[in-house]
């Protein structure tokens, strides 16, 4: 694999997926991994072992209605075993359903490589739930969850794995606590699968926790020190200066203005409407008596 000074990640987008950076949803993502060093890049080429040689970590993320054919399946699995990193997400349908068969891929195909694979029926979280969240908490000791006590979701699938060792994270707040991150190795190379990924999305990111959580993981995948400090976004204020301000305050006016004038219009129709329908009522009544 070529050696690059920063991590290189690739976001494939030649499967549909939802977690892609194209997504306006995942603006903050991309900002977070890039402050923290990582070099990102989208393809929707064909997943050949040519193109993933480029790169560190691939992220498969969360995939709807498209397969990964023989080919791109054997250059995932061989770029793992040479010592890659590969990010999974497959999360819920609307339909309470997840998994390969209701968001017709075949990423379980994959995963069989490792040892796990998603299961198809949807966790959601219990009515009582603050915000109607998920709660998932470590399931063991490793260092993608160093300070990280949960995680939220909106909705997930579990991950079935026989080997108790490579389970990550479970959800706290559903019965029976299943799991719904593993994390494993082959050979050389690192394997993160998730039940779920609104973590990653614009203002559940915001979590702290999330953020931190979510750079480890990176860190992680690409063989990066986990020791490094987290680098925060930079927010920049909204200062308005008086011209911005008088412009701004202008330009509301002008719209309450067009509102109400549109408000006067109509109540002139439905007025005309009323009286119309008053003759038309009269006139019947007086047909009627006649």
């Amino acid at each position: 694999m070529t050696t690059t000074t920063s991590p290189a990640i690739l976001f494939d987008a030649g499967h549909n997926e939802e977690l892609a950076l194209n997504v306006p949803e995942l603006t903050q993502l991309r900002e977070l991994l890039e402050a923290n060093g990582m070099k990102l890049s989208s393809t929707d080429a064909p997943l050949s072992g040519e193109v993933l040689s480029q790169f560190q970590v691939i992220v498969l993320g969360n995939p709807l209605d498209a397969v990964f054919d023989s080919q791109e399946i054997h250059a995932l699995v061989s770029f793992v075993k040479s010592g890659g990193g590969l990010l999974m997400v497959s999360g819920a349908t609307i339909f309470g359903k997840g998994g390969d068969a209701a968001r017709n891929t075949n990423l379980n195909q994959i995963s069989k490589h490792f040892g796990f694979e998603f299961a198809s029926k949807a966790l959601n979280p219990p009515e009582e739930a603050p915000d109607e969240l998920i709660t998932a908490v470590p399931a063991g000791d490793h260092p993608t969850l160093q300070g990280i006590t949960q995680i939220h979701l909106t909705s997930a699938v579990s991950l079935i794995a026989e080997d108790a060792r490579i389970h990550l994270v479970r959800g706290a707040n559903i019965p029976g606590n299943p799991t719904i991150a593993v994390l494993a190795e082959e050979q050389k190379g690192r394997i993160i699968a998730f039940g779920g990924g609104a973590f990653f999305f614009n203002g559940h990111i915001e979590v702290e926790e999330h953020k931190q959580f979510i750079v480890q993981l990176f860190r992680w995948l690409s063989g990066e020190s986990m020791e490094q400090p987290l680098k925060q976004l930079a927010s920049t204020p909204l200062i308005l200066d008086e011209v911005t301000a008088s412009e701004a305050i202008a330009d509301l006016q002008q719209q309450l203005d067009k509102i109400e004038a549109e408000l006067t219009g109509l109540k002139k129709v439905i007025n005309t409407s009323l009286k119309e329908m008053e003759k038309l009522v009269r006139e019947f009544q007086d047909e009627k008596e006649s």
